[in-house]
């Protein structure tokens, strides 16, 4: 086929473009990120002796090609390694490896020495050499010394999990010296370049597209609903990589053990009573108060779990025990494992987000059909900022309640939406359907995690507006069918959440946290207002900041006052700077045209359950601190009303030619930003959390960690 003929083919012509961004890309990664392969580096050699400086080394074992060495005291070693005569140093790589495989990372601060006369003075590095278990490339480091050197001393700095390396042992074969530095190919690298642009210029491409509508072609349309679907999958394909890099795998489908909510309530529930099996330490109930932290030391507890009239139980909500773990006991005498858990109800939650998403965008735009590149955008903004990346980077039993949580919302927020509650739906024959739904799901997220009952007080206000506006149209039965289906599941969960409270501590009302074994005294623990700035700005404002030694973002964590503030991770950049949408909330709801009335009414119905409840959540969190997983928590309901609000004011004010081209250009920034800064704070979640490694079952938990980052700072 002649290339001109080719090339008017418009199928063929955006296939050659993207195998030409492949192409460039691949070029970019073999000669541009690999750029220090190149250059020779000059006379390699290696050298085996080495002096011990501040700690005690034996050598236990002798062979030709390693020695193997152990260390005696707890203090990391210093090693020194001795040139004959001045010596130019380019590259260092040491030979060293840990049979631990604990220490999954280890670092060294590496100073070079030059001796002027009966002195010596030191041309430190700013930077350190970082070894990444099975990751052989990241042993070769540049040092860049500006002149020869007559000694190295290498300091260990870090030992991957290890604070005592007292009986550690590691095999050495020397330091090697000037070798070239190693051609290395991250597929990792590449895929998310090659991918990322490629999703970039689909999004050009729809934008192109959006004036070309198509007319009942069937195939075309069967292609854009799978274009569609596979863009609504894209953040559940994200928990799952995210699950899978930080060890998610490793956890077990299923269990003869658990934790407090896959196993402790499962059994108490079968055996008829609330309270878990685990009897407290006679030393624990002797104490006068045994939740001050201090009193405890020393003595044998259930850490987070309740203690109450000499019984322990469990904080955290019933139903995902349940809607999961107690069915699945009963039907295969396992326990379901808590990260499967997690994922499980992540996925669930973003899969009725999405269709949440599709079914409230086509009653906001009333002026013009909303162009697929804005929709698409955004929806992926959503799938960044709700918070759902944070549930699977630790799924443990704290993350099982909110994960449960978010679920049980993003179901409810799909029947709501197409139960006419917020828009008005034309012959909406499955309304009432869609009424008890949206009640029993708002309902179970109460009983997986208490603080949506403000959310759930905010769907009962959207009742009391839907009737206010229908009750004219209905008949005496409809309006009794109405309240029966919208208020009883309430009524039924509700009252098994108040027997459920007085079986466990005699009131309907006490949810029992001030019984908590946990980080401070919460039954004694007076309000500190120092607390609720620390929350508000940690969670909504603060910015990242750059550490250059470590070559990543990092969370700045901010503390007013000076009482106890528990920060569970450094990882707080905030919502709003990871997500400047919301910024649009400030302006744009003011230039929109509403009457008085529907601004009033919005009042209740917008602004009270998509901005202020989330701040109030957030404020909620003063007494337990900052933690990543109660973003799911506040994050989506903003989300939702900001990006809704942004489409609002796109349909009816960008009008202009030059509209489309403007914000094509800004979702495209704020897709790149976004992505960037939040997966970053993904990734500086894990290492903050190597604590619960043993939840894995080995290191792979935050050895994936290091391995992903070094695979992309292709400086290092």
């Amino acid at each position: 086929m002649h290339v001109q003929k080719l090339f008017a083919n418009k199928i063929a012509k955006r296939y050659f473009i993207a195998v030409l961004i492949a192409i460039f890309f691949l070029l970019i990664e073999v000669f541009a990120f690999n750029y220090r392969f190149y250059p020779s580096r000059g006379e390699s050699f290696v050298i085996n002796k080495f002096k011990v400086l501040d700690s005690d080394i034996t050598l236990v074992e002798h062979n030709e090609d390693k020695d193997i060495y152990r260390i005696d005291e707890n203090v990391f070693p210093i090693l020194k390694i001795e040139f004959d005569e001045p010596t130019e140093v380019n590259t260092i790589a040491p030979f060293i490896d840990f049979e631990n495989i604990d220490v999954y990372r280890y670092e060294m601060k590496v100073t070079g020495y030059v001796i002027d006369g009966t002195r010596a003075y030191a041309l430190t590095t700013d930077h350190l050499l970082e070894c990444v278990y099975e990751a052989d490339y990241t042993r070769y480091y540049q040092p860049e010394f500006n002149q020869k050197v007559d000694y190295i001393i290498f300091e260990f700095t870090s030992l991957g999990n290890l604070k005592n390396p007292t009986g550690l042992k590691f095999s050495y074969s020397g330091f090697g010296f000037n070798y070239r530095m190693p051609f290395h190919f991250s597929l990792i690298r590449y895929a998310i370049l090659t991918l990322g642009s490629l999703g970039i210029y689909g999004i050009v491409l729809l934008f192109l597209e959006r004036a070309k509508k198509l007319k009942g072609v069937p195939k075309e349309q069967i292609l854009r609903n799978i274009l569609k679907w596979c863009i609504y999958c894209l953040p559940i394909i994200g928990v799952i990589i995210v699950y899978g890099f930080y060890g998610g795998f490793s956890m077990y489908f299923y269990s003869e053990t658990g934790t407090q909510i896959s196993k402790g309530l499962v059994d108490a529930f079968m055996k008829g009573h609330v309270y878990l099996d685990t009897e407290p330490s006679p030393e624990l109930l002797a104490l006068e108060n045994p939740y001050d932290p201090s009193a405890r030391s020393g003595i044998s507890f259930l850490w987070d779990h309740l203690l109450y009239n000499g019984k322990y139980y469990s904080y955290y909500g019933i139903a995902p025990v349940f809607m999961l773990f107690l069915p699945f006991k009963l039907i295969t005498g396992y326990y379901f494992g808590d990260g499967p858990a997690v994922l499980l109800f992540t996925i669930i939650g973003l899969f009725f987000m999405a269709l949440s998403y599709e079914t409230l965008i086509k009653n906001i735009a009333t002026k013009r059909s909303v162009p697929s590149y804005l929709k698409y955008s955004l929806f992926l903004l959503l799938g960044l900022g709700c918070g759902a990346l944070f549930q699977v980077t630790r799924p443990y039993f704290y993350e099982v309640s909110t994960s449960s949580a978010f679920m049980c919302m993003m179901i409810a927020l799909f029947h709501i939406s197409k139960s006419g509650l917020i828009y008005k739906i034309e012959n909406n024959k499955w309304q009432k359907y869609h009424f008890a739904m949206a009640s029993l799901w708002m309902s179970l997220a109460v009983l997986s995690r208490a603080t949506t009952i403000l959310y759930a007080l905010m769907h009962l206000i959207l009742l009391g507006f839907y009737f206010y506006h229908n009750y004219k149209e209905m008949d005496k039965k409809d309006a009794i069918l109405f309240f029966v289906l919208s208020l009883v599941p309430y009524l039924v969960f509700g009252s098994i959440q108040c027997v459920y409270n007085y079986l466990r501590f005699g009131n309907i009302f006490d949810f029992g946290i001030e019984y908590s074994l946990t980080i401070a005294d919460f039954k004694h623990m007076p309000f500190h207002f120092g607390n609720v700035l620390t929350s508000l700005y940690n969670f909504m404002f603060a910015p990242p900041v750059y550490v250059e030694r470590a070559y990543f973002l990092y969370g700045n964590n901010v503390r007013f006052g000076s009482a106890y503030y528990f920060f569970e991770t450094s990882s707080s950049i905030g919502l709003i700077y990871r997500m400047p949408i919301i910024l649009c909330l400030l302006l744009f709801p003011f230039l929109i045209s509403y009457s008085k009335k529907e601004r009033i009414e919005h009042v209740f119905t917008r602004w009270l359950p998509c901005v202020i409840i989330p701040f109030v959540q957030v404020i909620l969190t003063w007494q337990s601190g900052f933690a990543t997983r109660y973003y799911t928590d506040f994050a989506w309901p903003l989300m939702f009303f900001a990006i809704f609000t942004f489409i609002r004011f796109y349909d009816e004010k960008m009008t202009t030619k030059n509209s489309d081209l403007y914000v094509l250009i800004f979702l495209c920034a704020h897709l790149v930003f976004s992505t960037f800064v939040t997966t970053n704070m993904v990734a500086v979640y894990v290492p903050m959390l190597t604590h619960y490694s043993y939840v894995y079952h080995d290191y792979t938990y935050t050895r994936n960690y290091y391995y992903i980052a070094r695979e992309l700072m292709f400086w290092r």
